[in-house]
């Protein structure tokens, strides 16, 4: 019998043959962060996977959107990022979950009324200064992420816990934040951003949460993790993933499962 909260959670999820929905920023954050939770939920559970920020825009680009693309050796932006949709619904049909693109722009490519939402990436996006011009994005995303909660009748919802402060994670998690009930929430640590980075300290005292490590099928989903070929040169240079537990997040308080 499973004893610890998650573990308390996922039979319940069970009991209830409870279908899941989880919210990933970009088109790899959900494997990457939950792959091997994911995996073990699509076989016993309808599983969706809503990535928020999947296009990119015409140019002209921003300094550090151009940069990106050179670094990756390409010279169209919607070229990459319609392998990135082919590459995420290849992994997620080996996994056996549904994708849903909810066709919002990567913050690379959002611009403001004055040019690029993040004109710096070191200076802005990386460090959570979400744009003016984003204020409500976060309001929008949950409103699309509510549709599909609903539609799909998903009683538990993984979101991103915004580890790394990347802005495109922050906005999503907010999103989730503002969904509420009847969906459970459960977040996530951002993985690679959780090799170098702590979670905010503020949120997680604030939501009242703790850790709960899940190790079972780690190692399995670092060869799902290749499958997304244009970012896994980027993200482990040396072409090895660490096999470290993943991370989910639930309230301490929280002394009821239901689902």
């Amino acid at each position: 019998m499973r004893t610890d909260q998650l573990n308390r959670l996922l039979n319940d999820m069970e009991d209830a043959s409870a279908a899941a929905l989880v919210i990933s920023p970009h088109l790899d954050d959900a494997v990457l962060s939950c792959g091997a939770l994911l995996a073990h939920l699509a076989t016993r559970h309808p599983v969706t996977v809503a990535t928020v920020f999947t296009t990119a825009a015409p140019p002209p680009w921003s300094l550090p959107a151009r940069r990106a693309l050179r670094e990756l050796g390409r010279v169209d932006a919607e070229d990459l990022f319609a392998q990135r949709r082919e590459e995420d619904r290849d992994v997620l049909a080996e996994i056996g979950a549904e994708p849903v693109n909810l066709g919002f722009r990567d913050a690379l490519f959002r611009r403001g009324r004055r040019g690029p939402a993040y004109p710096t990436y070191r200076f802005d996006a990386a460090r959570g200064r979400v744009a003016s011009c984003d204020t409500g994005l976060a309001a929008e995303v949950s409103a699309r992420v509510s549709e599909i909660a609903r539609a799909r009748e998903a009683a538990v919802v993984f979101a991103p816990l915004g580890v790394g402060r990347h802005v495109d994670h922050l906005i999503t998690r907010q999103a989730a934040h503002e969904l509420g009930r009847p969906s459970r929430i459960v977040y996530y640590s951002d993985f690679p951003y959780s090799l170098k980075a702590e979670p905010e300290a503020g949120f997680v005292r604030r939501a009242g949460l703790v850790p709960h490590p899940w190790h079972v099928g780690r190692a399995e989903n670092a060869n799902r993790i290749a499958g997304y070929r244009t970012q896994f040169a980027g993200l482990f240079r040396d072409g090895t993933v660490p096999t470290r537990p993943e991370i989910y997040w639930l309230p301490a308080n929280d002394s009821t499962t239901e689902v």
